[in-house]
């Protein structure tokens, strides 16, 4: 095994390189052809009779490599951080999913469906499962994102985390369950007792050391590790707590600002829950996804079920059909990564676009299209339908209203505003008719313009993926950083006052370490985060602007207003700014019923 050169000025080189490349490939060597002029024809014509070798041909910027039929057929192999496939050297970017107690587990484990739909692995067949079985072979091209290779099957970068065994044994009873690596599912029969305190640190403390170790394992396995991504929900305790307590951990052993840490959230939602320290451990949680997380995407089962019964007409959904829709966001916001396509993004452009203030990185979704079959037949997939339908109420995975404009008092909501946005597309989209469509939402003369306010202008950036969605086909998902999620927070905020006025439960919390003052303080979080966000509502438009610096009395209007502005988001961004007393707060928002 060897490398060999072949350099020519002429056609006749590539006569050269017909006749010895075949050798070199049977031998596993390397054939480098350089040359002006050979021509592109050759070099596939000489490319195919290579067995196993890495043949390159250079010409200016102009490469050839040949299609290898898989990549667990030829083996991958390891190149300056990036990965083979074949012949051909490209970027990995990895993410590792931590599924975090029921809830988290049965959204991951949807999510792993669409995965191994998307990307044609097999599950069913148990001889087969893992392994790849589709004849388009650009759909394995970038299954390494959420996968690792084994021995001859692709399987998941997943680690399972509850401290209930029974949830887990559902999960992986399953066909689809035998993918997990068995060494990634962590837990105990201990049980958080729907405490967060508990989870945090009693019950979950042993098993947090657990995890951080094969987090380590499966890092040290990746080739450029792009994100951490938790799936969970915060109204019990191991979601709330062990995923607080995971995320700490994780941040001490990794750098936030290279490592991606997202987090899949359900939020508290009123009528969906039993669980009675569910203000409490909310309200904690939020403090950790606050100062520990850079993208918390929201949801809600008020939203979900809404979504499944009068969008979709599912009757009562189940919670497999909640979580479904949860992946399906998932998947789309992932697209980039995993499929080509004339527009890709990852993680850390998605979040550079949908995060214009710190701390403020909230975030909710929407999914086009949604539809019930028989409207389904009727509906034409284009780039305009599809935006019309992702800003729709109907569409939002979180209870509130993405384009209120009208104030309502009685409640203090202050109109929706669109801070920031990204649209993912699927599909065999125009990128022109796709800028064109967005541009317009923003445009003075569109009836959007309500919704996005002057100071951040070309706020919607957006991605093209050429491979559609498995089930739902051309599709976008609408992820915004909306104003309204102050709405979500408040219903959390108003049950933990009224809790707290009596002190119920406390005494849960101080037994398992978490004094009240830790509990104020959480709370004291939650408001700053409401009262940011209606600051940014009631921002006025209008900004005024001169074209020319010599006007120095426009000059001077500006100035002043930006000077004006920016102190107005200081003191409201403050960590020093007092939250008014308890007392204060309390009275007049337990006595408005929600909306």
């Amino acid at each position: 095994a060897g490398m060999a050169n072949f350099a020519g000025t002429d056609s006749g080189a590539a006569d050269v390189t017909r006749a010895h490349a075949g050798s070199i490939g049977h031998m596993g060597g390397i054939a480098t052809f350089a040359g002006a002029g050979i021509g592109a024809a050759d070099v596939t014509r000489g490319a195919d009779v290579v067995h196993g070798a890495d043949v390159r041909y250079n010409t200016g910027d102009l490469q050839h490599h040949p299609r290898p039929k898989s990549y667990l057929d030829l083996g991958g192999e390891h190149m300056h951080g990036e990965k083979r496939i074949g012949n051909s050297y490209r970027a990995c970017r990895e993410i590792i999913q931590i599924q975090v107690g029921k809830a988290g587990c049965g959204i991951g484990h949807e999510f792993l469906r669409d995965l191994v739909e998307e990307h044609c692995i097999e599950h069913e067949n148990e001889d087969l499962r893992g392994t790849f079985f589709g004849d388009d072979y650009s759909l394995e091209q970038h299954v390494d994102v959420f996968f690792n290779e084994g021995r001859h099957r692709w399987v998941p970068r997943c680690i399972l985390v509850d401290l209930n065994m029974q949830d887990l044994a559902q999960i992986t009873s399953g066909r689809l369950g035998k993918l997990y690596r068995p060494e990634n599912i962590v837990g105990n029969d201990e049980g958080a007792g729907n405490c967060y305190a508990k989870a945090k640190f009693t019950e979950g403390a042993d098993l947090a050391d657990h995890v951080m170790e094969i987090v380590r394992k499966e890092s040290e396995k990746a080739e450029c590790l792009q994100g951490i991504q938790y799936t969970h929900a915060i109204s019990g305790g191991t979601g709330s707590g062990l995923t607080g307590l995971l995320m700490a951990a994780l941040g001490d052993f990794y750098d936030n600002t290279k490592v991606l840490m997202q987090t899949f959230t359900v939020m508290p939602s009123a009528g969906f829950s039993d669980i009675v320290l569910e203000p409490y451990n909310a309200t904690l949680a939020m403090k950790d996804l606050t100062e520990l997380s850079n993208q918390c995407f929201l949801f809600d089962n008020h939203a979900l079920s809404r979504i499944c019964q009068t969008t979709l007409g599912h009757g009562v959904p189940k919670f497999k059909e909640l979580n479904n829709l949860v992946a399906l966001c998932m998947s789309g916001t992932t697209s980039g990564l995993r499929f080509k396509g004339p527009l890709n993004a990852d993680l850390w452009k998605m979040n550079t676009n949908l995060v214009p203030f710190p701390k403020r990185h909230f975030l909710t979704s929407s999914f086009a299209p949604l539809s019930s079959i028989e409207v389904d037949k009727y509906r034409h997939k284009s780039v305009l339908d599809l935006a019309q339908q992702m800003l729709l109420k109907e569409n939002l995975t979180c209870n509130f209203d993405p384009t209120r404009q009208n104030n309502e008092p009685t409640l203090g909501y202050p109109p929706s505003r669109i801070l920031a946005a990204w649209a993912a597309w699927r599909g065999n989209f125009k990128t022109q008719e796709v800028d064109r469509i967005l541009s317009h939402m923003c445009s003075k003369s569109s009836r959007y313009d309500p919704f996005f306010p002057d100071w951040i202008p070309n706020c919607i950036a957006s991605n093209v993926c050429s491979q559609p969605h498995c089930n739902q086909g051309d599709s976008v998902v609408f992820i915004s950083n909306n104003t309204g999620v102050a709405e979500v927070f408040d219903h959390t905020l108003r049950m933990f006052d009224r809790m707290m006025r009596t002190k119920s439960y406390v005494h849960t919390f101080e037994n398992e370490g978490i004094p009240e003052e830790d509990l104020m303080g959480a709370r004291s979080a939650l408001h700053y985060a409401i009262e940011d966000y209606k600051s940014f509502a009631t921002m006025p438009d209008g900004i005024p602007t001169v074209d020319d610096d010599s006007h120095e009395a426009g000059a001077d209007v500006c100035r002043e207003y930006w000077a004006m502005t920016s102190k107005h988001i200081l003191e409201v961004t403050s960590k020093g700014t007092p939250v008014p007393p308890l007392t204060q707060t309390m009275a007049p928002r337990t006595m408005v019923p929600l909306r």
